[in-house]
């Protein structure tokens, strides 16, 4: 992806602001997955008798919360295992703009950089520096 040089202390801050990112997006889903869990079943759906459409049945509202529940899990899953599974030393970098770009980082929080490698984030972030 991007070759940019870091220091020891640009590369340790990289592994705390993956931390810190990682820390955000768990916390992000767990509260999406609250509020799923917690949304209102309709008490037309929860006394709905069985019934079949062409031959099978039709999903309760139980087994629909866990089908989008199950789903969203997965689709998350997946999203984290690409973004920090095999994270290196020449790629924490990558991960660090990617957190940046997807706003789980801020300004305030890659300011801490040394200035070359700030200015190199933003540059790829394609944003102006402040």
């Amino acid at each position: 992806m991007y070759n940019i040089s870091l220091t020891k202390a640009d590369k340790r801050l990289c592994r705390e602001l993956i931390h810190v990112g990682s820390e955000r997006e768990c916390k992000h889903y767990v509260e999406q997955m609250k509020r799923l869990t917690e949304k209102p079943m309709p008490l037309s759906e929860l006394n709905a008798p069985y019934r079949e459409e062409n031959g099978w049945s039709v999903e309760g509202p139980w087994h629909k919360r866990y089908i989008q529940l199950f789903k969203a899990t997965e689709k998350f899953d997946k999203h984290i295992a690409r973004r920090y599974d095999g994270i290196s030393g020449g790629s924490y970098i990558n991960c660090v703009i990617d957190l940046y770009c997807d706003h789980w980082l801020g300004d305030e929080d890659i300011s801490r950089f040394s200035e070359d490698v700030r200015q190199k984030i933003l540059f790829i972030a394609n944003r102006e520096v402040l």
